[in-house]
């Protein structure tokens, strides 16, 4: 099974949520569908040129075409980034095709979702 890797920004979170909330509620959201590899949480440097904090998060899709794979991949991280709106206010969101050191880019977005 090919595995995927999703960076997502995040640019808030909601009120009343706390913030150790929002990588479990990822992690949850993806494990509906989809076996969760690893996940992990960079946390923001404002002295970076990335001064918000960004959710990774590895998961495998069933093996079967690379373009139904990918495509796959694609709409799990869109339905994930919607639903994790009730946690926190994303912006950005990368997927790219693993496994190993090369991970090769699928496709990104935005989900700047309102106040």
């Amino acid at each position: 099974m090919p595995s995927y890797r999703v960076t997502v920004d995040v640019v808030g979170v909601r009120d009343g949520v706390p913030p150790a909330d929002v990588l479990p509620a990822a992690e949850a959201i993806l494990a509906k569908t989809h076996v969760v590899e690893d996940r992990l949480l960079d946390v923001a440097d404002v002295a970076s040129p990335r001064p918000q904090p960004q959710l990774h998060l590895r998961f495998v899709v069933p093996s079967s075409e690379r373009v139904t794979e990918d495509a796959e991949a694609q709409a799990v991280v869109r339905l994930l980034v919607d639903e994790l709106d009730a946690f926190a206010r994303c912006g950005r969101w990368q997927v790219r095709r693993g496994p190993g050191r090369r991970w090769t880019f699928v496709a990104s977005g935005s989900a700047v979702s309102g106040s």
